[in-house]
């Protein structure tokens, strides 16, 4: 058995405590009057600074990350001087966070810019498409945890758009601050490596103790807010309800992501999203695609991050057999995870990317069904289906260059033709499929081409009610413990292709919630509202959305499939209520009112995408 990782050395204030209690004693605007130097303060110009302490030349600068600056605050002389624009856009820098207050250190440097309240006027940098934010902390302060999470939202998405300049007064200790709760939002690595990671890019940052502390604060909000499967099973299972899952969601995501994703949780939404396109024979969504190439960069500064701190002899030297990714740092919900563990955990998961004797090899081509009219239909604009990507790439066909997967074609110009049955060739000798070692492979040499096939095994995988196999269950409940501990999960997930594996994850996240998404009384309502037109809306918005997203990855694969709707709206209804069908009392009227709005699900997509061919309808 590997050792444990020793004890990172906890991180020490550069201030010391009587001095900490001085500062906080004497008023700001004095302070800096009598401490700091005044026009002659060093952080206000190049005077006392190296040139390799000048990243931005005219700037006590330094690079933390590939993509983020620390530096001291620009002014309006120094910014004209030393070109300071031009060097922004040489360094491809798009991006400038001020952690100031208003009217802070106005004793330091030149005079402070009359309208801005800082020594620099925004408008300079923004004229030249370079985005500002402030996010005020007082000096050797700190804010609320609900400021730094909003800080984080913002310099994550900066980070996207181009390199980042963080700054405050000498760009130490509240700059460090953001940039250590950076590292761990986006590493998921412990306090301790974060604080010492900045403090070698950047000597002396983080100054106070109430500053370390609350990067460590940070570190404990965000652990309890990456558990994804409520599991009590796992090792870093915890219940929640569907409200809960969301309300955390809300504080961790951003941007489009957070408000496509404002009702409907996230780990649902990459399963359907995922066994949809299995279903259609698709690739995964470009979106998607750039999270994965997104996760891989934050691995590669993983890698570095943990390598600065071997290299400063904050961390043991890896062994061999490690490879040194930013998992087997360990994740702050997991910190004191054995050296490796998470790799080799990886190591199982990629390991099991073949199907079992139970899927492919017993599924036959030449099943006796009839694909209905709705076959035709692909995901859709449809207002409450958050998916609204992967309906795009589902409508047009593949393209030629991924030849691997089979054109699956939407038959929208003439509407009368696509709303005909299109009857499949009844053989009377059924041969059993061999197994094959992913989905591309089963697409070349299935007898049956197109998505047909693999839908199939989707929807069987959908619609089994009986407990899945130990393998099937080994390997989700490896994933449901990678999803808890760290954002490798999601890599994981969106990349699997076994369509078991990822039916039986969706429904344990359904069943394992502390509450079942609908209750009795939830029930009670839409057997009552049944005959409304739209049924769902009497429930609250995130059991109608979360629904209507498990809905429209069902009517995706029961389209190629309608023999199996039934079977699957019957396990989706037991995972919702948490009741055997058999206990359920009436299953009836509820099964009425998911076929209703799996019906109004089709029919909204379907106009949609026909109105986007022929504007006239």
């Amino acid at each position: 058995m590997p050792s444990l990782t020793p004890h990172i050395p906890v991180p020490r204030p550069s201030y010391s405590q009587a001095r900490e209690n001085l500062v906080r004693a004497i008023p700001p605007k004095l302070l800096c009057l009598l401490a700091c130097g005044g026009k002659d303060c060093r952080y206000e110009g190049p005077e006392c600074w190296k040139s390799n302490q000048q990243v931005i030349r005219g700037l006590f600068s330094s690079w933390v990350t590939d993509d983020i600056i620390a530096m001291a605050r620009p002014s309006n002389q120094l910014i004209k001087k030393y070109d300071i624009i031009e060097q922004f856009q040489r360094l491809k820098i798009r991006s400038i966070i001020n952690m100031q207050l208003p009217g802070e250190h106005a004793h330091c440097g030149p005079p402070l810019d009359p309208e801005s309240g800082f020594t620099y006027s925004p408008q300079i940098f923004m004229d030249n498409d370079i985005y500002f934010y402030n996010f005020g902390m007082p000096d050797f302060g700190v804010s609320s945890l609900v400021g730094i999470i909003d800080g984080l939202k913002v310099l994550d998405f900066a980070v996207k758009e181009g390199r980042v300049a963080v700054h405050c007064h000498a760009g130490l200790g509240r700059t460090g601050v953001l940039i250590a709760c950076y590292l761990i939002y986006s590493l998921r690595i412990s306090p301790s490596e974060a604080v010492h990671y900045v403090r070698i890019k950047r000597p002396r940052s983080i100054q106070t103790r109430a500053q370390i502390n609350q990067v460590f604060d940070f570190a404990r909000l965000l652990g309890t807010q990456l558990v994804q499967y409520p599991d009590l099973s796992l090792r870093h299972g915890a219940p929640f309800t569907l409200q809960h899952y969301l309300n955390r969601q809300a504080l961790l995501l951003h941007g489009q992501e957070a408000r496509k994703l404002r009702h409907t949780p996230k780990v649902v939404y990459l399963l359907c999203v995922r066994l949809s396109c299995l279903a259609l024979g698709l690739p995964s969504p470009p979106e998607v695609h750039a999270e994965l190439e997104r996760r891989s960069a934050l691995r590669t500064l993983g890698r570095t991050v943990r390598e600065t701190l071997v290299s400063k002899q904050y961390l043991p030297l890896l062994n061999g057999g490690c490879k040194g990714s930013w998992a087997g740092s360990g994740s702050v919900s997991s910190w004191d995870e054995p050296l490796g563990f998470l790799e080799r955990k990886q190591e199982v998961l990629l390991d099991k990317r073949s199907y079992s004797e139970s899927d492919l090899s017993k599924i036959t081509v030449n099943e006796d069904q009839e694909v209905s009219s709705y076959c035709t239909a692909a995901l859709g604009s449809e207002k409450h289906w958050c998916v609204q990507d992967l309906v795009q790439a589902g409508l047009r066909p593949v393209s030629p260059v991924k030849k691997e997967y089979h054109t699956f074609r939407i038959l929208t110009s003439d509407m009368r033709a696509s709303s005909t049955s299109t009857k499949m060739t009844k053989c009377s000798d059924k041969k059993e499929l061999p197994k094959y070692s992913s989905n591309l492979e089963l697409h070349r040499n299935t007898h049956n081409p197109g998505p047909t096939s693999m839908a199939r095994l989707v929807a069987k995988a959908l619609a089994e009610r009986g407990p899945p196999e130990e393998t099937f269950l080994q390997r989700s409940a490896l994933l449901q413990e990678e999803l808890n501990s760290s954002d490798c999960g999601w890599s994981l997930l969106v990349t699997e292709s076994d369509p078991h594996i990822l039916s039986c994850l969706l429904w344990t996240w359904l069943e394992k919630l502390k509450d079942p998404v609908l209750s009795s009384d939830d029930v009670e309502k839409l057997n009552v509202g049944g005959s409304n037109r739209k049924p769902l809306n009497v429930l609250k918005k995130s059991q109608r959305h979360t629904i209507y997203c498990l809905l429209s990855c069902v009517s995706t694969v029961t389209s190629l499939c309608p023999h199996r709707e039934d079977a699957v709206l019957q396990r989706l209804m037991c995972a919702l209520t948490r009741c055997p069908l058999e206990e359920t009392g009436s299953p009836a009227p509820l099964m009425k009112v998911l076929k209703a709005s799996l019906r109004e699900t089709f029919n909204n997509r379907y106009f949609t995408r026909a109105c986007s061919v022929n504007p006239t309808l």
